[in-house]
């Protein structure tokens, strides 16, 4: 028999950890929502569990806990559920927060519970019936007797347990931010500036993708020394020129933006082995000239 378990904040990420949950076996006991109708949703979205406002009701029978909640509520939701007269020793609480470890439920360790972190990640922009999540790695940290457990279950919904330091965490989460939250604020720059070409967003989104999607395959199949293409990895100054002048078009946080990017790219290309260290001088003087 597999445990029964609770969602305490049933949003979308929530929601959709317990359906894939549901559909392995394990039997959802009690979901909690700011309003009864959410938590009705929640129910009718996982197929079964109990609908309450209530953390302390949904958490009552369950052998496994997740806390979906927002971060700023993780710490109030473990004090609330600490101070309760539930028995808490050989349960297994854990919140799916990217930028918190598991000390935050500290609260529920002093009575005996295990407790850990575990953040998919992934971007799940709202939940789906048919939400596939293999392949995506899961970062797990915490009491050894929660992380055990906890990469069995990744598992077991086609994720990838990966144990990270708990006190990396902040570090683990400001490099999922950097990689997929300012990559979508240096696109959304570089398409705004397709304006000059007198294309809209969208139609720059269309004319670049293609090479942004090569990009970050190669980046996958080869790895970024590798994958690095253009001016800058074969030393090309003549190009960089030219772009000096078109980078005055430009606002000035994305030339500042690009100078540090293709600053770093000489790095990557004298590690590549594709410029000399003269040429790698010679670039970096150039680059940081650059308007």
């Amino acid at each position: 028999m597999k445990p029964e378990f609770a969602i305490l904040g049933a949003g979308r990420l929530g929601r959709t950890l317990g359906r894939l949950l549901a559909l392995r076996g394990y039997q959802p006991t009690g979901l909690s929502c700011r309003t009864l109708q959410s938590a009705r949703q929640a129910r009718s979205f996982i197929g079964g569990g109990e609908p309450t406002t209530s953390n302390v009701q949904a958490a009552a029978r369950a052998r496994l806990v997740l806390l979906a909640t927002p971060d700023r509520e993780i710490v109030p939701v473990a004090r609330e559920l600490a101070r309760s007269r539930m028995p808490w020793s050989g349960r297994i609480v854990f919140h799916t927060s990217g930028a918190i470890s598991s000390a935050a439920l500290e609260p529920l360790k002093r009575r005996g519970a295990l407790v850990a972190s575990v953040h998919p990640l992934a971007s799940i922009a709202a939940p789906r019936r048919d939400i596939d999540l293999r392949g995506t790695p899961f970062a797990i940290e915490g009491d050894g007797g929660a992380v055990r457990p906890l990469r069995r279950l990744v598992l077991e919904v086609g994720g990838t347990p990966v144990t990270i330091p708990r006190q990396a965490k902040a570090l683990y989460h400001l490099i999922a931010c950097m990689l997929s939250n300012d990559l979508v604020a240096f696109l959304a720059g570089g398409f705004e500036a397709a304006r000059g070409l007198g294309l809209g967003t969208r139609q720059a989104a269309r004319l670049y993708m293609p090479l942004i999607r090569g990009t970050v395959d190669n980046v996958a199949r080869f790895g970024p020394v590798r994958a690095l293409t253009g001016p800058v990895s074969r030393g090309d100054i003549a190009t960089l020129r030219l772009h000096s002048e078109a980078l005055r078009t430009l606002p000035a946080e994305m030339r500042r933006v690009h100078r540090v990017l293709a600053l770093r790219s000489v790095g990557v290309a004298l590690e590549a082995g594709t410029i000399t260290p003269e040429v790698a001088a010679r670039l970096t003087r150039l680059l940081g000239s650059l308007p």
